[in-house]
């Protein structure tokens, strides 16, 4: 088994080392992240830390980590607009301007 840094006691058996490496392949996968590099080591870090503070969920996260790619994509993207949602869905106002 593995230490996790800073996380007195507890440690990575086998299956949660498979299952963080599952998460961090499909996350460079989908998002386009290199595999190293600063960006890979941020996403692996944010991928430990959810981990280290209970998200132990597979499914919660990858969508974690998906969310936190894309929206790093779209953040430092120039051509993406930041759109109002009550814009975005016609039919539905937004309840601050009326």
């Amino acid at each position: 088994m593995h230490d996790i840094p800073q996380a007195s006691g507890k440690q990575l058996s086998p299956d949660d080392i498979e299952m963080l490496q599952r998460v961090f392949d499909a996350t460079c996968f989908a998002a386009r992240v290199p595999r190293r590099g600063e960006r890979a080591e941020r996403l692996a870090k944010f991928i430990m830390d959810e981990f280290r503070i209970g998200n132990i969920d597979e499914r919660t996260l990858l969508e974690c980590a998906l969310w936190r790619e894309r929206r790093r994509i779209a953040v430092n993207t120039e051509e993406l607009e930041t759109v109002e949602i009550w814009v975005a869905r016609p039919g539905r106002r937004n309840p601050r301007y009326h």
